[in-house]
């Protein structure tokens, strides 16, 4: 009988897409995989190989307490939050569940100790699922040819102002670069900042306004990913694409650096007080890291990644 889980993960786009390596290896056990997702992230879920049907948080949960328990074997807890865990102890099936280190992460906050660094997000989902896993390049489900390959993608957008460079500094990175091979990356609120970049590099191309599969092909086909602490920086990550990370108010201390580490891989921290928030917001009492963020620095790490892409 095949063995039936139900895989609970609400949002967001990098948190998502993160379960990937997790999923490909329930399906290696032979796991039918549904994934509860709440319907904001639908569109991002389609993405991810193995899953064998989506259901909507908003639409179906009710419904799912009826059925749940002699439609599946196991439901495997990714969201961690004490909704997701009340929701999954209804259920009354074996369960695994992915724990949040709130007290070890507000002290690393606190004190930002290197010795309170916490493991990988996705080998803490790896925990929970029960599940070893396999650092191979992961494969998504990208039906769109990229509308741009072989470029300089610049990730511009970010969830919060912690994790953003200003059009001054990108334009300080970027401006040694052949325009033609740039392209910038991010979202529809995006666009103003887009634009600033394009007043002064008018010939980079502005994929800003593509649809996440669009832009997750583009990011696969790259030559090298430049990007804040974003989900598009993972997806680049988990493709083993030529990375750049870049850290402001976030730090890779906290569990969401680029997954598998890869030798062409680079990170650039700011000079700043980091890390400040796990989802990069910069309290009202605190500068902005980002803003201290070396750009030579960047510049450096960019041709050493170049240049090891070149080399035989």
């Amino acid at each position: 009988m095949m063995h039936k889980v139900l895989l609970i993960r609400f949002s967001a786009i990098g948190d998502l897409l993160l379960t990937a390596p997790v999923i490909r290896e329930l399906k290696k056990e032979g796991a039918h995989i549904t994934l509860l997702v709440k319907d904001q992230f639908r569109t991002t879920a389609t993405l991810l190989e193995g899953v064998d049907a989506l259901l909507s948080w908003e639409k179906d949960s009710k419904a799912l307490l009826k059925t749940a328990a002699s439609e599946y074997h196991r439901v495997i807890d990714l969201q961690g939050t004490a909704q997701s865990r009340r929701y999954a102890r209804k259920i009354k099936l074996p369960r695994g569940t992915f724990k949040k280190p709130y007290l070890r992460r507000a002290l690393l906050l606190l004190t930002r100790s290197k010795a309170l660094a916490l493991p990988s997000v996705v080998e803490r989902y790896a925990a929970a699922a029960g599940v070893m896993l396999s650092k191979d390049k992961v494969a998504f489900i990208l039906s769109d040819v990229a509308a741009f390959q072989g470029k300089i993608v610049a990730v511009i957008g970010g969830s919060h102002a912690g994790k953003r460079l200003t059009a001054e500094q990108w334009l300080e990175i970027l401006k040694s670069k052949s325009q033609d091979e740039l392209v910038l990356l991010g979202g529809p609120g995006d666009r103003e900042l887009a634009e600033e970049i394009k007043a002064a590099l008018p010939k980079c191309a502005d994929a800003t306004q593509t649809s996440v599969a669009q832009a997750m092909a583009i990011v696969a086909e790259a030559k090298l990913v430049i990007s804040g602490d974003t989900g598009f920086m993972h997806a680049a990550a988990l493709m083993h694409v030529p990375l750049l990370s870049l850290w402001g108010a976030t730090h890779p201390m906290l569990g969401f650096g680029p997954w598998p580490p890869q030798k062409n891989q680079r990170e650039v921290i700011t000079n700043g007080k980091s890390p400040l928030s796990k989802h990069g917001k910069v309290p009202v009492y605190a500068s902005n890291p980002m803003r201290e963020l070396d750009t030579e620095e960047v510049k450096t790490a960019i041709a050493e990644i170049l240049q090891g892409r070149t080399m035989p």
